[in-house]
Order: C-alpha cells, then structure tokens, then sequence
C-alpha cells in the first residue's frame, strides 16, 4: 500500500520510493516526520500526516493524490475539511452528595458556621465543547468523573471577639483610656480543605483515534483521553506530594523506565532509535503501567487519581473605634495563607514525559494587607 501510496516521491533520508530498492514502509521508517509514530505505535498520527500534510509534495492530501490509485476520502470520509463536529446534547451528568452544616450563632462575642460535602460529579465532559472520545464508537468509555470534582469539602469561619473592655470579662473596671485601647478587637479566621482534582494517568499516543484539539502553536493535537495499560495493582490512592533533593514529586515509590515494547520495534532504518514510549514500574522494577500498543485503548479509566489537596486558613484581626454617634474608625489586618502552606499544582500524568510525576507549579504565598477604613 505505502508502496503504491508513495511511488516516485523522493522522501528525505530515503531517496525515491520505487517499491524495490526503496520501499514505501522503509521511506516512512526513515523520515523524519514519520519515524516516530511508526516507532512509537501512534497509528493515527501517521495516518493523519499522510491525509493532510503538505510534506514534499506542497499540497493538502498530496501523498493520497499522488499516484491516483487512492480515493480522496481514503483516510477520512471528508476530507475537504480540517475537522468535523457534531452538534448535539448526546451527554449527560449526575451529581451526588452528602452535606452537614453547623452554625453557632453569635453569643458572648463568638459565631462559627461549618460545612462539610462528600460530592461525586459523573459526565462525560467537563463543559459545554466538543468531546474527544476514546472510542466514538463506544461513547461510554467517556463517563467518569468529572474534572470540577472534589470528593470532600470541609469549610469553617468565625469570628471572636475578644473579652476585654467595658461590660467584658476582663479589664472592665481598667481606666478609661486602657478601656479604649483594648476595646473592640475581633479575631476572624477561614479555613478550609478541599480535595485534589480527578487527573488522568496519559499515554497521549494516537492508538485509535487522532483527537481534534487546538494545541500550543506547532504542536500536534495531544490525546487528552489515551490512558495506558494497566498490568499490575495501581490503586486510585497513589498520590502523595513529595519533596525530595531535586524538587517535588507526587509519585514516591515508582520509578519511569523505557516501555518493554520496544523490543518488538523494527531496527530496520533505525526505527527503534525513534522510540521514545516509557512505562512506569514500581520500586522493584515491577511493570505498573504500559503503553496500549496500536489499534488498543488503554486499560486505565478516566480521572484515575486525585491531585493535590488544598489546605488554606485566612485571618484577619479588626480593631474598632468609636468617633461620635455616627462615625467609626477601623483599624484592620488581614492575614491570607497564615500557615505559610503551598498550594500544589497538578503533577505532570503523561507517563511518556521526562517530568512524568513532577509538580512545578506551586501557589499561596502567605501575605498580609493592613488598612484603615472610616465608617460613616
């Protein structure tokens, strides 16, 4: 087929393709802007080159034009467009949860409300856009949870204050002017711990489907649902936020090694120095995860994990003065991310990346704002 496909076209590193001296198969292994799909298994990236790039021959769909034995819509039924969506509200979600709330009401200077939520959120998409489906012809491969998901929720505030001055526990009977400096002080506090988002564990290689997605500028569109092969116990509980000597992980106790799979790859051309497919295997080297291999959808639902929970306490203390009948001056300062705690980014969940496993984004420096505000 590649052989007929490619016929008379002179395909850099190979030379032209005769179908004897030099065959179509061998100017696919040897060109650059193909050897790596066919190394790396990703089948529909390649049959998506070959239907739209303007490679070598300088027009859209010219290697399928080139030698007139293949039919425009050989590798697409419309070719004529560069992506085709489909309109429609063939989705659906669900959400589901447990809540309890408890309030004190303020008395003696003290009011608290707390909240907590166990939720689940089901979909097979996280808005109102266009669905890249692992299967499209098993549409409910889709369903999971969805990516605004937080299993818990545990929220609480208050405010407190503070017992001294006039009619107050303590320091009521002080002079007058001690009375009016520790009059008035309120305490506030927020605090809330909110699960991780559900990631996806990726294997962002076309196996069935190429995705249709706007990438960075240049670059392929990425599989965003092609998850790897499960082969060994890979618990939705993995996931912990590690700091070691080089930065922080998320992952401890796995380690990255290069996908067994590349022993069935050609040397022919050199195709295997093309492969760059990784696995993830724990720390005795027992394989977890693998790439499916072409024509496969991986094994490993969606949103397997959850990423790094956030934990954040807010304060403020505000200090109130009377003026006259109808004025009041406030002192206030307020104190966000009091403990100074890191709110994690996502670690990296494509497990062909270099930096698969890592956090390198981190948020929630801890900040103070101090104001003065006349109430009238």
């Amino acid at each position: 087929m590649f052989d007929d496909m490619l016929r008379g076209l002179n395909i850099p590193g190979a030379g032209v393709v005769n179908g004897t001296t030099v065959t179509g198969s061998a100017a696919l292994r040897a060109y650059v802007s193909t050897r790596a799909f066919i190394a790396n298994g990703s089948v529909a990236q390649l049959a998506d080159f070959l239907n739209r790039s303007r490679n070598i021959t300088n027009k859209g769909g010219g290697f399928v034009r080139n030698s007139g034995l293949f039919p425009e819509n050989f590798f697409v039924l419309n070719p004529q467009f560069n992506g085709v969506m489909f309109y429609g509200n063939p989705g659906g979600s669900t959400y589901q949860s447990l809540e309890v709330r408890m309030t004190k009401r303020l008395s003696q200077g003290f009011t608290v409300q707390t909240s907590y939520t166990w939720s689940r959120s089901l979909g097979d998409n996280d808005g109102d856009f266009f669905v890249d489906y692992r299967d499209p012809n098993n549409r409910r491969l889709n369903k999971s949870l969805l990516g605004f998901h937080r299993t818990h929720a545990f929220l609480t505030n208050g405010t407190y204050e503070l017992p001294f001055g006039p009619n107050r526990p303590f320091l009521s009977s002080a002079p007058g002017f001690v009375q009016r400096f520790v009059e008035r002080w309120q305490l506030g506090a927020i605090f809330n711990r909110i699960s991780g988002a559900p990631l996806t564990i990726t294997a962002p290689i076309a196996t069935v489907v190429q995705p249709f997605n706007t990438p960075a500028a240049g670059a392929p569109p990425i599989c965003i649902v092609c998850t790897p092969n499960v082969v060994a116990d890979f618990p939705k509980s993995n996931g912990q936020v590690t700091k070691v000597a080089n930065g922080v992980i998320y992952f401890p106790g796995i380690q990255q090694i290069t996908d067994p799979s590349m022993g069935a790859v050609s040397p022919l051309n050199a195709l295997n120095g093309a492969f760059s497919n990784k696995a993830i295997a724990d720390s005795h080297g027992q394989l977890l995860l693998v790439n499916p291999t072409p024509g496969q959808i991986g094994s490993l639902g969606l949103k397997w994990i959850e990423g790094p929970a956030a934990l954040g306490l807010d304060m403020n203390l505000i200090k109130r003065v009377r003026m006259a009948e109808t004025k009041e001056l406030q002192f206030r300062m307020d104190a966000v991310n009091v403990l100074n705690h890191p709110v994690f980014g996502n670690p990296d969940t494509n497990i062909n990346s270099l930096s698969f496993g890592r956090i390198t984004t981190a948020t929630g420096n801890r900040r103070f704002n101090i104001g003065v505000r006349l109430n009238f």
